[in-house]
Order: structure tokens, then sequence, then C-alpha cells
């Protein structure tokens, strides 16, 4: 891991397109900027791992439970008529 020691107002710039700037620093915290392209995602990393984690959940749903519920979702869409006073 590379280890960097910053002040307020001095930044890091990863791979020639992603500037990171320290923003604040209060007790044991730190408020960090990101600059980075539109197509570059920056998400915390707990987020990043409930993500994957949901991911890996998904992919162990058995086939037939994605059909139920796919069915179930299709059937309850139907049930529904809109009628002229519920549509804005």
């Amino acid at each position: 891991m590379l280890v960097f020691r910053r002040k307020v107002g001095d930044s890091v710039v990863l791979g020639g397109h992603i500037e990171v700037q320290v923003l604040e620093i209060s007790g044991s915290r730190v408020k960090l900027g990101f600059s980075a392209p539109p197509d570059v995602v920056v998400i915390r990393k707990e987020v990043y791992l409930t993500q994957e984690e949901n991911r890996r959940a998904a992919a162990r749903l058995a086939p037939a439970s994605l059909a139920r519920l796919a069915a179930a979702l299709q059937s309850k869409a139907g049930t529904g008529s809109a009628t002229s006073a519920d549509k804005p």
C-alpha cells in the first residue's frame, strides 16, 4: 500500500485523470473530494462490498425461484386495472 501524508487543500492524482483532495480534517475523520470522469464510479468501500454480496446472493438463486418470482410479479401486474380516474 502506498501511503501519503497530505494537508487540507492538498491533492493526489490517480491514473492521470482522478484527483483526490483533502477537504477537511476533524479529529479522526477526514473529508475527501473526488474529481473523476463520468465513466469512473466512485463509491465507499462498504457500499461496494454490499453490492458484491448482493450480486453473489442473486447468482446463487435457483432458476426455478426466479421463474416463480417472475410469474408472481407478472400476475400481480396483470390484476390491477387502471381507470381513467387513476390516470394523471
